[in-house]
């Protein structure tokens, strides 16, 4: 005849199994369970799918500057210096519309210049146009500033038109 452990000991077991795992890993990470603090919404573009330049997309992405860049040199040094927060993937193309989520941490921060930007040559470094520019009052030239505080979503929304840009931030 064969015998089964006492279910209150195979409880114990379990347990015990359980916290040895918790407390193996240094214990339940805090910011495992942060709600999403950043800016999330829609990316539609003027023309659908069909108004996509063919050929020059390396990258497409949603990014937040605390500083607006003057020179092209400042994209790199944002993103090194991490006054950039930046959509985490490449979103997709050849959409009429694209959603996307952009993590912000060390909240709460204020950010000058809100793009979705596209890089348009080979180059990292020298090859990103600004495809639409976050500015509530409907002039591009004069972008608005966005605060992100702790723990909030902030809905923004953009619409692309290839055949109208706005300016760019620097030549």
């Amino acid at each position: 005849m064969r015998s089964y452990p006492v279910p209150w000991l195979t409880t114990i077991a379990l347990s015990w199994l359980v916290l040895m795992l918790i407390t193996g890993c240094g214990g339940i990470d805090p910011d495992a369970v942060r709600p999403f603090t950043g800016l999330r919404g829609t990316i539609r573009y003027v023309g659908g799918k069909n108004a996509w330049p063919k050929d020059s997309i390396y990258d497409l992405r949603v990014v937040a500057f605390e500083r607006k860049p003057k020179v092209r040199e400042d994209v790199v040094s944002a993103v090194v210096q991490q006054t950039a927060a930046f959509s985490p993937l490449m979103l997709p193309t050849f959409e009429d519309s694209t959603l996307y989520v952009l993590e912000v941490l060390g909240t709460p921060r204020t950010f000058e210049y809100v793009v979705v930007a596209m890089q348009n040559g080979p180059s990292f470094l020298t090859d990103w146009l600004m495809l639409d520019v976050y500015a509530p009052s409907g002039d591009p030239s004069q972008p608005g500033r966005i605060v992100v505080p702790s723990g909030a979503t902030i809905d923004l929304n953009f619409q692309v038109d290839f055949n109208n840009l706005p300016p760019q931030p620097f030549p």
